[in-house]
């Protein structure tokens, strides 16, 4: 793949899982703009974006389907949590790995779904640290609204369908291991 910037969200799982989970998922499409065309053609109308929690089964099967017709790399990092760790130590353990996943792979962007300004700016904070540090060398990572940009509703979708198929709500696992590389430890 040529692709320079990955797309990033995250899910918090509880439910039906082994353990409470913090998810945080990157895709790298080849072709961003064949990618938003795909995804707007299958979000609802009345939506202001695709989102995983408020489709129905047979809107998630389509959309799995043609997500794995792009040309896409999703990258899941599972940080299955310990008793009194709570989801931000998670999110930033998670960040750390898939940040220097992405570098590893030549990638120079990483582009999360905002979620609050405090959080968004206690995120590039960690990321300066860990150039600091010298844990990452080149990799950026910046913010957008998931309702501007529809290449953040690959990791949503992504996310989802591993949430459901880790938690037995229902079966993605023969698209996911064509189109996903996964990384789950305990923190």
């Amino acid at each position: 793949m040529n692709a320079s910037t990955a797309w990033g969200d995250e899910s918090i799982r509880h439910k039906g899982m082994p353990l409470p989970s913090y998810l945080l998922c990157a895709c790298i499409v080849e072709d961003p703009d064949q990618a938003r065309n795909t995804l707007m053609r299958i979000k609802p109308r009345n939506a202001g974006k695709l989102h995983w929690r408020q489709m129905t089964t047979r809107d998630k099967s389509a959309s799995m389907e043609a997500i794995a017709s792009l040309d896409t790399l999703s990258f899941i990092i599972v940080a299955e949590q310990a008793d009194g760790v709570n989801d931000e130590r998670a999110r930033r353990k998670c960040l750390e790995r898939l940040l220097r996943l992405l570098e590893a792979q030549g990638i120079t962007m990483l582009t999360l779904e905002s979620r609050t300004p405090i959080q968004d700016k206690r995120d590039r904070q960690y990321v300066a640290y860990l150039h600091t540090n010298h844990t990452l060398h080149a990799i950026k990572l910046s913010h957008a609204i998931g309702a501007d940009e529809p290449c953040l509703w690959l990791p949503d979708q992504i996310l989802g369908a591993y949430g459901d198929t880790r938690s037995h709500e229902s079966d993605f696992s023969g698209i996911l291991e064509r189109i996903t590389l996964e990384d789950v430890f305990s923190c």
